[in-house]
């Protein structure tokens, strides 16, 4: 069994020798998977809230969220609603300190542009970003 899947990492390797540039492809794919790390604990959505880490600014990020989410759907016209919020991370002293950045809303009243100005003035309002940070998208059926 193991002469069988060292033969086939073998021929793997002798494949991927094949290939032109191949160190690059590797460097690269490298880079992507860090960056997704570090750009992974920085966007919070009610699907993945808290999925990094039980500490406390997850805890806060996700409450957000979710509070963002189940106040807005409160709103007339706005129906089912997801939020996405991207948070900036700053050294606070011995603490970081996450502020948002940017913020993508998804709902079913999306298309509607007196919901969607309704939404863009409450979100900056709460969060203490201005309006251009914030997009409203219409939910797809």
């Amino acid at each position: 069994m193991w002469e069988k899947a060292k033969n086939k990492v073998a021929a793997l390797l002798s494949r991927l020798k094949g290939i032109k540039h191949a160190g690059l492809i590797a460097a690269a794919l490298a880079v992507g998977a860090m960056l997704l790390i570090y750009f992974g604990k920085s966007c919070f959505s009610s699907e993945n809230a808290g999925i990094n880490g039980g500490g406390g600014e997850y805890d806060y990020c996700a409450g957000v969220v979710e509070e963002l989410e189940s106040k807005l759907s409160q709103t007339e016209g706005v129906g089912e609603v997801s939020v996405l919020i991207y948070w900036s991370e700053t050294a606070g002293g011995d603490e970081s300190v996450y502020s948002p950045e940017g913020v993508i809303i998804i709902c079913d009243g999306g298309n509607d542009i007196a919901v969607k100005m309704k939404l863009i003035s409450s979100v900056a309002a709460y969060l203490g970003i201005s309006e251009n940070k914030i997009n409203v998208l219409a939910r797809g059926e």
